[in-house]
């Protein structure tokens, strides 16, 4: 891999001589951030297709799940970890390979491509956006070429894999009683977290090399007394889990008991969509700062549990709020609700 490595750091190192690419690239880069498409999925849900909001929740949620576990899987370094020429314009403190933002750019744009009234344009949109995100994230000295073209093919795969199976999966789980559902929810978040950490324990007897961190923290000073990288660090996994949980159970209750239109007068949805962003971060940050950091498994219980409630509270309480406070409509059949 060293000869991978040096070819892309060279690359790097050419492209960031380039000096005028670099504020349009920090921006563009925001279009394939975690961040972003939390905020644009609960939008689309709330506001504008509740169908295609839950599918979005869900493949954003499932391409999280296997990057997370990915990264740990292939444990390969960053360019500004093994190469002091590269500069990190950004700070990452995971691994590397596959890119996150390559993969969900590919698989959320890529879902909501088709979803365009004119499918040419969206199918163009989609991507030149995803060609940006990739490039911007070797520009900014976070990945190796190498890191977003497997970004790019998992994230086809998790969108192949979602079209494939997303039908069956939902007539199947439509079957199951309410407290099965919840059952199977809390089993996929069980069973996501044991492979995830189980994959981390297994690595334990294979350190990372002590120069990664030497080169990442003259590359980007930490904050004091925090790691310049923590890829290991069990809290993302954690954080997935908790959201797989939500997802299921948010899914499971809201079908029930919170259906509803996302359609109305623009007025009404602005303020579902202000309501909804203020509960998620009283849920978010709230919860953060109330819950306790130590000792180091407790706060993993209580961030697994803060997860699972923003997710929740996203799909199904949100919503329901939204009919108690008259700004929806009640759907009248899940299959149609906009």
């Amino acid at each position: 891999m060293e000869a991978v490595w040096a070819w892309g750091a060279g690359l790097i190192v050419a492209l960031q001589q380039v000096s005028w690419l670099r504020p349009g690239l920090a921006a563009v880069t925001q279009l394939g951030s975690e961040e972003f498409f939390l905020l644009l999925m609960p939008a689309l849900y709330w506001c504008w297709d509740a169908r295609l909001g839950r599918r979005l929740a869900a493949l954003l949620i499932g391409s999280n799940a296997l990057n997370t576990w990915l990264k740990v899987l292939f444990h390969q370094p960053r360019p500004y970890w093994v190469d002091s020429r590269v500069r990190s314009l950004a700070r990452e403190t995971s691994y590397g390979l596959p890119s996150a933002h390559a993969q969900h750019a590919l698989a959320v744009w890529g879902l909501l491509a088709p979803a365009a009234r004119r499918r040419a344009l969206g199918w163009t949109l989609a991507a030149v956006l995803i060609a940006l995100i990739a490039f911007s994230r070797v520009y900014l000295g976070q990945h190796f070429p190498t890191d977003v073209l497997g970004g790019i093919a998992f994230g086809a795969a998790a969108l192949w894999a979602f079209a494939r199976w997303e039908a069956p999966a939902t007539a199947w789980l439509r079957r199951l009683g309410l407290g099965q559902q919840l059952a199977a929810s809390l089993l996929a978040s069980a069973l996501f977290l044991a492979l995830a950490l189980g994959t981390t324990t297994l690595l334990s007897g294979r350190p990372d090399p002590a120069e990664w961190e030497h080169s990442a923290a003259l590359a980007v000073r930490p904050e004091a007394g925090e790691p310049a990288t923590d890829p290991r660090n069990p809290a993302g996994a954690t954080a997935t889990a908790g959201m797989l949980l939500g997802l299921g159970a948010g899914l499971a209750v809201q079908a029930r008991w919170a259906r509803f239109d996302a359609r109305g007068p623009w007025g009404k949805r602005l303020a579902r969509y202000l309501i909804g962003v203020a509960g998620v971060l009283v849920f978010w940050r709230g919860l953060a700062l109330a819950f306790p950091s130590q000792p180091p498994a407790v706060e993993l219980g209580f961030r697994y549990a803060r997860y699972a409630l923003v997710v929740f509270w996203v799909l199904c309480l949100a919503p329901l709020a939204f009919l108690r406070l008259r700004l929806a409509e009640p759907s009248r059949d899940q299959r149609t609700d906009g």
